[in-house]
């Protein structure tokens, strides 16, 4: 008598891939052509994650014409079938930062933009995603006191002389200044590394300019202050 698996890896939508999951309802569905040698099968699966205990929706599918090939320890070819796996939730294509939230509370609109960055990154969505990042910039360089009526390459010289960007961020930022018009205006759909690429210079320059700086400033008064060295008459050093 087989044994009833109830725990297998998932891929959570919050803790992310290859968690232990129980299985808490299962469906399968077979099929088989009647007149070629195919066949295939979906197990369907809702899972309950054994970490956080988010529920979400697994699909395996098998496909006969799917398999690879290989010989075992004792020689024998052995067939293995692939499953295909997707997810209900969507998997997170880009952990958000920790400061996210944090930022949300600073500027609601600047939040909402990158939350539907986050969202278009999930769902493979390249030109939408391109483009709201340079709307994340417009929005950063606005509550950071940039006139938002200059151009792109005036708020990035305002920005220069203001001392909120240095010579190599000002560059970054310019080539995702182009990258984001090529997406708007010229129908460019940057590749996933590419993306990653891109929201990597809006979160550095996001977490630089509204939440690192406001951490060191709240971290200065915390340190102790260095404690002057006494003179030969007073005794020995501090």
């Amino acid at each position: 008598m087989s044994v009833v698996e109830t725990i297998i890896k998932g891929h959570c939508p919050e803790c992310g891939a290859g968690k232990n999951a129980e299985i808490v309802a299962t469906y399968q569905h077979k099929w088989q052509d009647d007149e070629h040698p195919i066949w295939g099968q979906i197990d369907y699966r809702i899972l309950k994650c054994r970490g956080c205990d988010s529920v979400y929706f697994q699909s395996a599918e098998v496909f006969s014409e799917n398999v690879n090939y290989h010989y075992d320890a004792a020689g024998h070819l052995q067939e293995v079938y692939e499953a295909e796996y997707s997810y209900w939730p969507s998997p997170l294509k880009r952990i958000r930062p920790s400061w996210l939230d944090e930022l949300g509370a600073i500027d609601n609109v600047l939040h909402s933009i990158l939350q539907e960055v986050y969202s278009g990154l999930d769902a493979d969505l390249p030109v939408l995603s391109a483009t709201g990042m340079r709307t994340a910039f417009d929005r950063a360089t606005e509550l950071l006191g940039i006139d938002p009526a200059k151009t792109f390459q005036e708020k990035l010289n305002a920005l220069y002389v203001s001392g909120k960007v240095g010579e190599a961020e000002k560059e970054a930022l310019a080539i995702l200044a182009d990258a984001g018009g090529a997406a708007a205006h010229r129908g460019w759909k940057p590749r996933p590394e590419q993306l990653a690429t891109m929201m990597e210079i809006v979160e550095a320059f996001c977490h630089r300019n509204f939440i690192l700086d406001g951490q060191v400033g709240k971290l200065k008064p915390q340190i102790p202050v260095r404690q002057k060295r006494r003179g030969a008459e007073g005794g020995a050093p501090a």
